[in-house]
């Protein structure tokens, strides 16, 4: 096989699969998409994150102490989560986010399980405590000297569980409360400002990177976690998001809600489609210019149209064009009058070949349904044209041989030339030449 025969094959195959290869390439890019969007765990104090700043490790220690965790996305589950399971206790970790009013409201009220709420900034305290009974009074940065990053629990810490842990050692918010708390960071008119305190929705926990992967094991902050995290068999974890602080009146354009990749990957794509359309409808050369009239070879019409059938797939269209040339050209050979009707064509064929007229009335009612059928059915019919012109030539062949009979008895020979010339006139051989049209416009059938 030549290499443009290969080249021709491949273009063949690609424009006759492309429907199913570009099926093929939408289905590898959608489970890559999914992949993508199942991937683990990267949000920050993700339960899953093993990240340094996840809570992967807590959430191995939690369930190694037999404590079942059950995670909540939105206000709405967490109140299903919290009525299946009366006895649980509620953590709500806000990272920027708070609940909607109506879960607020129920915080507020308080409530007979144990409820932690862990914030490193001020919007779930100004969110909740909206006459000011606990508020923000400042960041603990938790770095620099072991002395000045860690938290003592306090003498005044109410609770047994901090007091256990002793110490903390964690970058994180502190609070002002009229109620004693826990880890104090520092003290001015306003009163201590303290990483843990009792308010009436529950405990507040100003330091939840104290949990994370990195400083879980620094200081008590594992022994104070498990204080914290440890006292129920189920656990509800409820991460307010964006969606949960919207009114009724302010849903976010569902643009907000996907994540941050699908912009630019929607662009790059925009652009490699372009640079796609770009690259097929280009021109592939300058423009020729050519004198008219244009003569073009029969031959390379009949190409042309060829290679337009075999992209295009068209078998039937195909079979029939064939059908119709050797019509013609058999209605030619066998002189059959400028416009014979189909079977009249195929009796006259099926005399001179010596064939049944049914079977070759039934060879040109074949109908082939794809390419491998095609080429058979027109080996089929040029072999039944080839028969055809080899037996008119015998016919004529023999008409050659025979003598001629002379119309009068035969007298005294003659050998004077104008006694030839005019027997040559009187009996004219035989046309002993296949007839020279009926090899024409071939190609352009």
């Amino acid at each position: 096989m030549t290499t443009a025969t290969l080249g021709s094959a491949v273009r063949s195959g690609f424009q006759r699969w492309q429907f199913w290869l570009l099926l093929l390439v939408l289905g590898l890019l959608s489970v890559m998409l999914v992949q993508a969007m199942a991937e683990e765990d990267m949000d920050r104090y993700g339960l899953e994150n093993t990240s340094l700043d996840g809570y992967a490790a807590l959430a191995q220690v939690l369930a190694d102490q037999g404590v079942t965790l059950h995670p909540a996305a939105s206000a709405q589950t967490a109140e299903e989560l919290m009525q299946e399971h009366p006895e649980a206790a509620l953590v709500v970790l806000s990272r920027g986010d708070v609940p909607d009013e109506e879960f607020l409201a129920q915080l507020r009220e308080g409530s007979d399980r144990p409820v932690v709420l862990l914030d490193e900034s001020a919007q779930l305290v100004s969110a909740l405590f909206l006459e000011g009974e606990v508020s923000y009074a400042g960041a603990h940065a938790g770095g620099g000297p072991a002395e000045e990053a860690t938290l003592d629990a306090g003498e005044q810490c109410p609770l047994p569980g901090a007091v256990d842990a002793r110490d903390l050692r964690a970058p994180g918010a502190l609070f002002y409360s009229e109620d004693p708390g826990c880890f104090t960071g520092f003290e001015d008119g306003a009163g201590p400002a303290q990483a843990l305190v009792e308010t009436p929705a529950g405990l507040l926990f100003g330091a939840p990177e104290a949990f994370s992967n990195h400083d879980i094991t620094e200081a008590g902050n594992a022994a104070l976690a498990l204080a914290l995290f440890g006292e129920r068999e189920d656990l509800i974890w409820y991460t307010p998001m964006g969606l949960d602080a919207m009114g009724a009146e302010g849903w976010a354009s569902p643009v907000d809600l996907l994540p941050g990749w699908v912009i630019p990957l929607a662009w790059w794509l925009l652009l490699c489609a372009l640079v796609l359309m770009l690259v097929v409808g280009r021109r592939p050369g300058p423009v020729v210019g050519e004198p008219l009239p244009v003569r073009v070879p029969g031959a390379e019409t009949a190409e042309g149209r060829g290679r337009m059938y075999q992209s295009a797939n068209a078998v039937e269209a195909s079979a029939q064009t064939l059908r119709s040339a050797h019509l013609i050209r058999l209605a030619r050979l066998l002189r059959l009058g400028s416009a014979p009707d189909e079977s009249s064509v195929l009796e006259a064929a099926a005399r001179q070949v010596r064939r049944d007229p049914a079977e070759v009335a039934g060879l040109f009612a074949q109908r082939p349904r794809n390419n491998a059928e095609l080429v058979g059915y027109a080996q089929a019919l040029a072999s039944l044209e080839q028969d055809a012109e080899r037996a008119v030539l015998t016919v004529h062949t023999r008409a050659r041989n025979v003598p001629a009979q002379p119309d009068h008895p035969p007298g005294p020979a003659s050998d004077s030339p104008a006694d030839l010339r005019s027997d040559v006139q009187q009996n004219p051989p035989p046309n002993t030449q296949p007839d020279s049209q009926q090899g024409k416009n071939r190609s352009n059938d």
